[in-house]
């Protein structure tokens, strides 16, 4: 086999079940998984020359995952074991809806071995001083820097996610016993609260008392973030921001400041649960604030197992 082969997706020989997609929640999921699907049906026709669900077995499974590992990513690389499991998560996940059809007898995914979901690269967080830094380099007057100050305390405050906070809506932003909330749509379409930060509420503000000031009062199902401009269509202001542009924008402020390590919206998550763990805020409050299933997940951005100066070795005596 051609491990650093190119998948020719063009040949696809299997129907793909458009149904199984629908039972998904989230637009993200459906994306990710319709390309994992489609992928892993076009590499085992073309390896195997096998054209129907009946004759797929666990060894072509095998085979899938073995490649991935060694050279199934881009340019011929390993692909990371967080996408080699997702991929077999996603196969597995379709198998069993083919097994219900009847389009097969069995999952050939169940008792396939997966790779442990280690982090190969931790998301870069910052340090207080750099999110205080951050803040300051973003323009206070114009309508790009009200809206980028107000979105960007967002992430440090929230440490939610990017597409849970571009999917925000008006309405998701209220009052409940006298604290001011966010309501949004988290993995898996649950629906979670935060408490805002008082910076949050004040930036918040400040960016909606601006949008008025321009005509642009939100409606209730309005988005909550708008873009400033929109450059191919500028009546058309009302829908949320684009996910590249999020990227570009913390970007942008980070070279501002001469950041020397790429960042990115989850940099702004990594941060606000490196800093709550930094003030003293137990492990368990903290994935759950953050929506993590497991306490694992949480302390792979716990930035204290990784200074030196901690060390347990500067406790000996002898």
């Amino acid at each position: 086999m051609d491990n650093a082969k190119k998948i020719d997706e063009s040949s696809q020989p299997f129907l793909i079940q458009d149904e199984f997609f629908y039972n998904f929640n989230s637009v993200h999921t459906r994306k990710s998984y319709s390309i994992d699907i489609k992928h892993f049906f076009c590499w085992v026709f073309e390896e195997f020359q096998i054209s129907s669900y009946a004759e797929l077995e666990r060894s072509h499974i095998i085979t899938y995952r073995n490649w991935l590992q060694e050279a199934g990513g881009r340019h011929g690389n390993p692909c990371a074991p967080k996408t080699v499991a997702r991929k077999l998560a996603a196969l597995s996940s379709y198998s069993d809806y083919l097994v219900e059809k009847g389009l097969l007898e069995f999952n050939p995914v169940t008792s396939v071995k997966r790779p442990r979901r280690d982090v190969v690269s931790p998301t870069n967080a910052l340090s207080g001083d750099q999110v205080k830094q951050l803040l300051e380099a973003i323009p206070g007057e114009t309508s790009s820097g009200i809206l980028h100050r107000a979105l960007i305390i967002m992430f440090f405050t929230t440490g939610l996610r990017k597409s849970e906070i571009l999917n925000m809506k008006f309405k998701d932003y209220r009052e409940i016993n006298e604290y001011k909330v966010i309501e949004f749509i988290g993995k898996g379409g649950k629906i979670g609260q935060k408490v805002l930060h008082p910076t949050n509420i004040e930036t918040l503000e400040i960016y909606l008392e601006h949008m008025r000031s321009l005509g642009r009062e939100h409606n209730t199902e309005d988005w909550l973030f708008q873009p400033a401009h929109n450059p191919t269509d500028p009546t058309n202001l009302n829908k949320p921001l684009n996910p590249k542009s999020i990227n570009e924008i913390i970007n942008y402020y980070a070279k501002k400041i001469g950041l020397n390590f790429k960042i990115s919206p989850h940099s702004a998550r990594a941060t606000f649960i490196g800093e709550l763990l930094e003030l003293g805020v137990d492990i368990y409050t903290v994935a759950r604030e953050v929506n993590h299933s497991s306490v694992k997940t949480t302390q792979e951005y716990d930035k204290r197992r990784k200074k030196l100066s901690d060390s347990p070795v500067f406790k000996l005596n002898y």
